[in-house]
């Protein structure tokens, strides 16, 4: 299945039916970019918004799978089955491409933060004495650096979900951020209360 030509006729069909983008991503539960993103050939919709998709747009699936209407009723089941077995194709191969990207976006944001913690371990003058070391690694660089990596793959996961593209990933390495961020400060609490258990 052609994305050129699928955008083309999901375009057409809409504007056929009078109907915006807007529109069409209202009565299809999706947001209006997934359906510009179809109609200038980025991507296919998910499996399962096809069937409403169809008729949303006043065709049969089949019709929709091919990217044109058909005339005749009597459709060889071969060809039927090939229409099928292409957009199946098709809607994984665009989902495991956006899983990649998902991916590489995940191991730069870590990559980053990795440099930054070596950065802030640099320019801190700890002299390199273990327990300045791990005080300024356990109780400043890794919290602030798992601070900001919640925060920027929270908002990376949901520009990626208005999008209309998988965030899952995302979404539960940022978790994983905050998950750091509040397993560090309750060690440090421990810690504080028992280097201090007078100051209570």
């Amino acid at each position: 299945m052609d994305a050129t030509r699928f955008g083309l006729f999901v375009a057409e069909m809409r504007k056929e039916n009078h109907m915006t983008q807007a529109e069409l991503a209202t009565k299809i539960k999706v947001t209006d970019k997934a359906v510009s993103r179809w109609e200038r050939g980025l991507g296919f919709p998910d499996i399962n918004s096809l069937e409403p998709l169809a008729e949303a747009l006043g065709v049969s699936v089949l019709e929709l799978m091919k990217s044109e209407k058909i005339v005749e009723t009597n459709i060889q089941c071969g060809d039927a089955d090939i229409i099928v077995t292409d957009t199946i194709k098709a809607a994984e191969h665009q989902k495991q491409v956006e899983r990649q990207q998902e991916k590489r976006m995940i191991l730069i944001t870590i990559g980053a933060l990795v440099i930054l913690s070596i950065f802030a371990l640099l320019i801190d003058n700890i002299g390199w004495r273990m327990e300045d070391i791990l005080f300024t690694s356990m109780g400043v660089v890794l919290p602030i650096t798992s601070i900001i990596g919640f925060f920027v793959l929270l908002i990376i996961s949901l520009i990626r979900r208005v999008r209309g593209k998988s965030c899952k990933q995302t979404l539960i390495v940022a978790l994983v951020f905050g998950g750091i961020v509040v397993v560090t400060f309750l060690v440090m609490f421990v810690l504080a209360l028992f280097a201090f258990p007078g100051q209570r």
